[in-house]
């Protein structure tokens, strides 16, 4: 019976054992993640090493270089967009009377773009400023980056805000022509009688 009860207390030991999933040791220079999978008795173990200096500066430089590559592309956006306003408003006929809608035009678009840019910025701040940097933290600051680009700008199948917001702007400053059409009576021969 003594036997029965270590072995039901050692294999209960055991299974509570195998329940724990995840376990994180942290060393200075190196997080060790280890898991272990229950099922099949496998333990997976993954080194996640900080960059050194000189790596560290590499990898904020390119998150620096990405970056700054999409404000560049907001920029230019937002520059075109702008130009095709105001050409839109300069051939029109009625030019002087729709200046104001001009203005109103170009502060939607940079409130378009603004944002985006700000975004962008904060995050490469962000990342200059980690105390610890890995090459998967670079990927994941340039995956955020086409992920603003592609929703800013588009990826080519699909508009992006900015466009859809210069394609409205455009279509709202519109040039209206009244046409009025005046119909003559035609003359009607009178008789003699219809003059006295």
């Amino acid at each position: 019976m003594f036997t029965i009860l270590t072995t039901w207390v050692s294999e209960r030991i055991i299974t509570v054992t195998a329940v724990s999933v995840l376990a994180v040791a942290a060393v200075p220079t190196t997080l060790i993640i280890t898991s272990h999978d229950e099922h099949n008795a496998k333990t997976t173990v993954a080194v996640i090493q900080p960059a050194d200096e000189h790596s560290k500066v590499v990898l904020v430089s390119a998150v620096k270089k990405a970056g700054d590559a999409v404000i560049a592309k907001l920029n230019t956006a937002e520059s075109t967009c702008g130009t095709q306003v105001t050409q839109v408003v300069n051939t029109s006929k009625v030019a002087a009377k729709v200046q104001p809608k001009l203005a109103t035009a170009k502060t939607q678009i940079h409130g378009s773009v603004a944002p985006l840019i700000a975004a962008i910025k904060s995050d490469e701040d962000r990342f200059a400023h980690l105390k610890f940097v890995t090459p998967q933290d670079e990927e994941n600051e340039l995956a955020e980056f086409n992920l603003i680009q592609v929703i800013a700008l588009g990826d080519g199948h699909s508009t992006g805000t900015i466009t859809v917001t210069c394609q409205t702007v455009l279509i709202t400053i519109q040039e209206t022509i009244q046409i009025t059409v005046i119909q003559e009576v035609p003359n009607v021969c009178k008789t003699k009688d219809d003059e006295d």
